[in-house]
């Protein structure tokens, strides 16, 4: 149900309440043992209480003592590591000798959540009220983090191969590990990934991949400490990515051309914080980015035509970027996932950042500017509206100027305990947008049961309206079931890549799905078994198509 979560409850005491009660039971409260009263001070969430302690309590995956328990649920929780201790605090926000505030505390389980490794974190306090002390105990629950695939799907008219194995939580340790085996319509070979904290520099992590494909290589290092939480002083930022491979572009459900790929993209920032409030932020932040991508026509291309291989672009520029953020975290459930604590940030969210090109050869100043903005806004305990927005810009690049603007509208609204109704509205208008990176509208973005990439342009527009289906129905501690039946429409129109649709009219489907979810496991989403019908005078589409993939939301 959309209702607010209460993980913490407080009792206030009037003045007068206070006096009779002290006249009353003096004697019974001297006689109190202190170390294990709970005492609930009166103010704000705005109150700050200095931590005096710290305890974590790290819980099993699933609970043994319920009635549906089952054989498989004690031998996953005898060969599953819990999570360290010393991890849970690392990620926690605060440590002995800092001050919180309420907030604070509702930021810190957030950020807890949302650890892939971690199915529900609950924090409690004990304050001492004379002292302006806490104490803070944390409670977590494990996910099992080793996730082993065995995928054969078809999606998008495609059909697609994944084998291998991830460890989200290696020895307990939060460290995320992955080697697997793909096989689709674009290519073909092995990827290994590795992340992990670094245990010498406070809320920093480290990120390694590694692939090799029949078609090239790719190579990725990122170290980040990022604004961790609100009132985090510094950020810190590097990557540095070698990509080698060949890239289809798809229409019209077939190869339209392929070219290769040869790209380098380099990028340092440092920032800091410029001014912070128990529910905002302002923060500036200083970087550098050199991104260079060279093109060229690929021998396996089904087309020779050169006007559809990108145009090879070398960037390098200084950039500030300033943001504002605000904290208004409250807890849902059913809004992405099923059955499940979301924290979701309804506050402002507004970003800006300003780059100068050094390497630019043409008259004028280059230019790469970028805004952005979010919001939510909840009314009552059964309906959220999101929204978002973010304009892009290169002006005097070297190549042709580019500008896109893109918004996202969402409305959530919990009818009853049993049925929920999502609509959503996407726009992309765009002027110049890089042909590696196409505007479309397919299975993935926008009108589900269309193949991939199947409809280009440089605006699109699309809907979807949802009934869902809450059953409140567990599978053993496994999964959370739902259903939905949704209709969605879109459409990709104007410029040059939009003549060669063939069908340039509004794609639509309707169809009806199971959601299956486990908030057990690490691997974060909602699989969606769908059967859609797309709507459409295009030759190349199935009459009916059927999906079993893993998304992000319901």
């Amino acid at each position: 149900m959309l209702s607010l979560s209460v993980h913490r409850y407080k009792r206030f005491c009037g003045l007068v309440g206070a006096l009779l009660l002290c006249s009353q039971a003096s004697d019974a409260i001297a006689d109190q043992d202190e170390s294990t009263a709970t005492e609930t001070c009166a103010g704000s969430d705005e109150a700050e209480y200095i931590v005096n302690q710290i305890e974590i309590e790290n819980k099993p995956i699933f609970d043994e003592s319920a009635e549906d328990a089952i054989a498989l649920h004690r031998w996953a929780n005898a060969l599953h590591i819990i999570t360290k201790p010393v991890i849970i605090r690392d990620r926690l926000t605060f440590d002995e000798g800092d001050q919180v505030s309420e907030e604070d505390i509702v930021e810190a389980e957030a950020i807890l959540r949302a650890r892939r490794y971690l199915a529900n974190a609950e924090i409690s306090t004990t304050k001492d009220c004379q002292q302006g002390t806490v104490d803070v105990h944390v409670e977590t629950y494990d996910n099992w983090s080793l996730i082993p695939t065995l995928s054969f799907s078809r999606s998008g008219g495609q059909n697609n191969t994944l084998i291998g194995v991830r460890e989200d939580n290696l020895l307990g340790l939060g460290i995320r590990a992955t080697a697997r085996y793909t096989e689709d319509e674009q290519r073909t070979g092995y990827q290994l990934g590795f992340s992990s904290i670094v245990p010498w520099v406070r809320h920093a992590n480290v990120f390694l991949r590694i692939e090799d494909n029949d078609d090239g290589e790719v190579y990725s290092f990122v170290f980040d400490k990022p604004f961790y939480h609100l009132n985090t002083p510094t950020s810190t930022f590097v990557r540095a990515t070698s990509v080698t491979r060949v890239s289809d572009i798809f229409q019209n459900d077939l190869t339209r051309n392929s070219f290769e790929l040869n790209a380098e993209e380099f990028t340092a920032a440092y920032g800091w914080s410029l001014t912070s409030g128990n529910q905002f932020t302002k923060r500036l932040t200083l970087g550098v980015t050199y991104d260079k991508a060279d093109f060229a026509l690929a021998n396996i291309s089904p087309s020779t035509d050169l006007s559809l291989v990108p145009e090879s672009r070398d960037f390098l520029y200084p950039w500030v970027s300033y943001q504002y953020a605000e904290r208004k975290i409250v807890v849902m459930e059913d809004i992405f996932l099923i059955n499940q604590p979301e924290d979701i940030n309804l506050g402002w969210q507004f970003t800006s950042r300003l780059g100068i090109e050094v390497e630019n050869d043409s008259d004028g100043l280059g230019v790469h500017s970028s805004l952005g903005a979010t919001k939510g806004l909840a009314w009552g305990d059964n309906q959220l509206f999101v929204m978002s927005a973010r304009f892009n810009a290169i002006t005097n690049g070297g190549i042709e100027d580019l500008t896109r603007f893109d918004a996202r509208f969402e409305y959530f609204n919990r009818r009853s305990e049993i049925i929920g109704y999502y609509t959503r509205l996407d726009s992309t208008f765009s002027s110049g947008q890089f042909l590696d990176r196409p505007i479309v509208i397919d299975d993935e973005n926008g009108v589900r049961g269309f193949p991939r990439q199947y409809q280009h342009g440089d605006h699109r527009i699309s809907a979807s309206a949802e009934v869902r289906f809450y059953t409140n129905y567990n599978i053993y501690q496994l999964f959370e079931v739902g259903f939905a039946a949704f209709a969605d429409t879109g459409r990709a129109f104007s410029g040059d890549q939009a003549l060669l649709n063939e069908d340039p009219n509004w794609l639509s489907s309707v169809g009806i799905g199971a959601r299956l979810f486990s908030n057990k496991a690490s691997n974060s989403g909602v699989v969606h078994i769908d059967i859609a019908k797309p709507i459409s005078d295009g030759a190349n589409i199935d009459s009916l198509e059927v999906s079993v993939q893993l998304r992000r939301s319901f």
